[in-house]
């Protein structure tokens, strides 16, 4: 009971917070984290807290209890229902039907994106050309910037935007595009859009996804810019606004242009030291409350094991005692000689 309160009270309360909070678009990496940090956590409660109901019938009791130096009995007792072994045996269920569909649904969006990519990259091939400065043109109106992820990478700019843009903005929507490659921002976005796809009636994943996507876009903008080029890119982004990315891809515009380009005009704020770090060991602690949850009845079992299997192991036979030893019964004589 208390894993589902904490995924339902991060999921809702903890994503209030966060997509409030000022700090998440002053730093957009750290704003990913701490967005990845409480999705995972929030994914890690569920199957924990099936375990946890599950435990009193799981060989995963011994392993726990040679762990800790406990009783398996004590243990089980500590992790028991009032419901016996029904609510375990539907949380497994339920864990494992939500597991599946995250698989299934995650390879089907895999095997897309990479016939997506494989197609447009035999495509530039025939309609490309190399440019000197390190990229593709296809011949094209539109004004168009955009990175195919994986690989070496490949950025592709069209005939229209290197019309448009000035040999500085160029630059600069290159380096948001070489960023995105480097950084890999196409794997935070597929761990998103996973749980998105599994789960859509969960609007928490869908507002995580959302907000992952405009941060990692505004990540790109601050590695390719310095405070005097904010604007410049700001430009950029105006002058590409018309055009249209290809599915699979990672385009300069497209996602959040508008929050994007009066980010990039305003004063920038003073950067605070210690804030990564901040968000790191705060990203740390949501990712082991699941697990401390599940195992603070363990734990608190072992604290109280008073009587040990190997205290007793260790009794010598003939030992005196305030009444009959077990080796003085028939049974324990043959036990013993056994």
């Amino acid at each position: 009971m208390a894993l589902l309160i904490y995924a339902m009270a991060a999921g809702t309360l903890g994503a209030r917070l966060l997509a409030n909070a000022r700090w998440v678009a002053h730093a957009p990496r750290s704003g990913i984290v701490a967005w990845q940090a409480l999705s995972t956590s929030v994914v890690l409660a569920l199957p924990l807290a099936a375990l946890a109901a599950a435990l009193p019938f799981l060989p995963l009791r011994f392993l726990l209890a040679d762990a800790l130096g406990a009783h398996t009995i004590t243990i089980v007792e500590h992790y028991n229902t009032p419901l016996g072994i029904w609510p375990g045996v539907v949380g497994l269920a339920v864990a494992g039907a939500c597991t599946g569909l995250l698989v299934i649904s995650t390879g089907r969006w895999l095997r897309v994106v990479s016939r997506a990519r494989r197609a447009q990259r035999e495509g530039l091939h025939f309609v490309g050309r190399p440019h000197p400065e390190g990229f593709t043109v296809v011949e094209d109106r539109r004004p168009l910037v955009y990175c195919l992820p994986g690989g070496v990478g490949t950025v592709v700019f069209t005939s229209g935007a290197l019309d448009m843009l000035s040999a500085r903005e160029r630059l600069l929507v290159l380096g948001h595009e070489h960023r995105h490659l480097r950084a890999r921002h196409d794997i935070a976005l597929a761990h998103s859009g996973a749980l998105t796809r599994a789960f859509p009636r969960v609007p928490f994943f869908e507002q995580a996804h959302e907000h992952i996507a405009v941060l990692v876009e505004m990540a790109a903008d601050d590695a390719a810019t310095n405070d005097a080029d904010r604007r410049s890119l700001a430009r950029a982004l105006v002058t590409l606004g018309s055009g249209t990315r290809p599915e699979a891809a990672l385009s300069a515009t497209g996602t959040a242009a508008v929050q994007r380009v009066l980010r990039l005009t305003d004063t920038p704020p003073s950067a605070r030291r210690g804030r990564g770090a901040l968000v790191g060991i705060v990203a740390l602690v949501l990712l082991s409350l699941p697990v401390a949850i599940a195992l603070a009845p363990a734990l608190e079992a072992a604290a109280r094991d008073c009587c040990r299997v190997s205290a007793i192991d260790h009794v010598p036979v003939g030992h005196a005692t305030d009444g009959p030893s077990l080796h003085d019964t028939p049974r324990g004589r043959r036990s013993a000689a056994a």
